[in-house]
């Protein structure tokens, strides 16, 4: 018998979120894809972080597609951009103002977390494309094996 396996991309996707996130000091408490919709998520424990660190945690995913050259589908990355958008907004941040420069450290800051923890990231997204979810005890397991 065949094993399913998920998508690639929407792993390496869901797991840029979820090592950013834990390299932040916030707890995780499961990752799952799907491959049948687009409900895939990193469910983090939020805690105060700067705006920097909120646009970085939101970038990460995309960040990690174009990391590891691992594309997912396009909504993950529309809902990423979306949340930026809305945070940059709620703190009455303009695009001419501040907006672009924002976004931009906040996505190399991601990028930077992922490339210090690149191991990490193919861990958790190859458990991920095997399994389609991990749980916080596998996660903590996952993130300190390496």
């Amino acid at each position: 018998m065949k094993t399913k396996r998920y998508p690639r991309g929407t792993a390496f996707h869901e797991a840029g979120h979820a090592v950013v996130a834990w390299s932040l000091g916030l707890g995780v408490r499961a990752v799952r894809i799907n491959d049948d919709d687009a409900s895939d998520a990193a469910e983090i424990v939020c805690t105060d972080l700067s705006i920097i660190e909120q646009i970085a945690l939101c970038s990460a995913g995309i960040a990690a597609e174009n990391a590891f050259e691992c594309p997912s589908h396009e909504p993950a990355g529309a809902r990423d951009r979306e949340k930026i958008y809305k945070l940059l907004k709620a703190n009455e941040i303009s695009e001419e103002e501040q907006g672009a420069a924002l976004r931009g450290e906040g996505y190399n800051w991601a990028r930077e977390c992922l490339d210090t923890h690149m191991s990490e990231v193919i861990g958790l997204a190859e458990r991920l494309a095997q399994r389609g979810r991990v749980d916080v005890s596998e996660f903590l397991r996952l993130m300190q094996a390496q």
